[in-house]
């Protein structure tokens, strides 16, 4: 009789670890997703090097990354959520999506498309100009 009550109670306890591994292993399925796409100029051209930051707009968690020799980028996985991603690369002006939406398992594609940005040029004169004497 013995026999039958620890092989019962290490029945239980099996059968309660197996639910604690399945349980744990779908939590990290069930409540993720990704976020990808392409930076690309005007002319349809990729841009290798591009920084891409995305924000969880319920939660204000920002990562960035930066797109690869095709120009393409990867966030996964992420937390599902809203989120604004914004791209930017030097010599074009940034751009900025918002309201992306990362469902359970889904992957939301955000392309960019990068135009030239604005030229400014910035002098700083520094110091008093020599007097001159007469």
């Amino acid at each position: 009789m013995r026999t039958k009550g620890i092989l019962a109670q290490v029945g239980i306890v099996l059968v309660g670890v197996l639910v604690l591994v399945s349980s744990s292993g779908l939590r990290a399925q069930v409540d993720t997703g990704s976020i990808t796409g392409t930076v690309r100029d005007q002319t349809g051209a990729v841009i290798p090097g591009a920084k891409v930051t995305i924000t969880n707009q319920g939660t204000a968690l920002t990562l960035s990354t930066v797109t690869g020799s095709d120009g393409s980028y990867t966030f996964t996985p992420v937390k599902i959520g809203v989120y604004t991603v914004t791209a930017e690369f030097q010599g074009f002006q940034t751009a900025t999506h918002k309201d992306i939406t990362v469902n359970l398992q889904q992957t939301a594609v955000v392309d960019f498309t990068l135009s030239p940005g604005q030229v400014t040029q910035t002098i700083e004169v520094t110091g008093a100009p020599p007097l001159l004497q007469t």
